[in-house]
């Protein structure tokens, strides 16, 4: 099984490599690399990377099953929803092992980042689904997702 392969601009391919450094990695200052309303990017935004990445990885394999877990950094009230989509899902995919083949990801504000996981099972049609991480007090969490589509 490879890996997924990621679209995303220069910003976030940025943060995603610098996430896979050590501790001595410094903030990313460059002027390719810039958020909204022209806020350097900081180091602040690799964990909200690393958490898209787990999120999108997480849903994607457990897209067609009976009764999903809790994602990584899903608040409850999202983790209800996917319950109740998963009602959804046809017999006929419930067998079929749905991997993410594609995670993109974007700023969106100084405290918001939007995402995107292409989902495909090797059989059907591949689909997307987009995702929104938000900044609050206790760090990262994902906070809404959209349907397929």
């Amino acid at each position: 099984m490879q890996p997924p392969r990621y679209i995303a601009p220069p910003l976030v391919a940025a943060l995603l490599l610098a996430s896979c450094g050590g501790a001595e990695s410094p903030p990313t200052a460059s002027p390719l690399l810039r958020g909204g309303k022209g806020a350097p990017v900081t180091a602040s935004l690799v964990p909200a990377a690393r958490l898209a990445r787990r999120f999108a990885v997480a849903y994607a394999r457990s897209a067609y099953q009976r009764r999903p877990p809790r994602l990584p950094g899903a608040t409850a009230a999202l983790t209800r929803r996917f319950g109740l989509a998963a009602a959804k899902v046809p017999p006929s995919r419930r067998h079929l092992r749905p991997r993410a083949t594609a995670v993109g990801l974007e700023l969106a504000g100084a405290t918001t980042l939007r995402g995107n996981v292409e989902v495909s099972d090797g059989r059907s049609r591949p689909f997307s689904v987009g995702f929104t991480l938000r900044k609050r007090a206790w760090g990262w969490r994902v906070i809404s997702a959209s349907p397929p589509g």
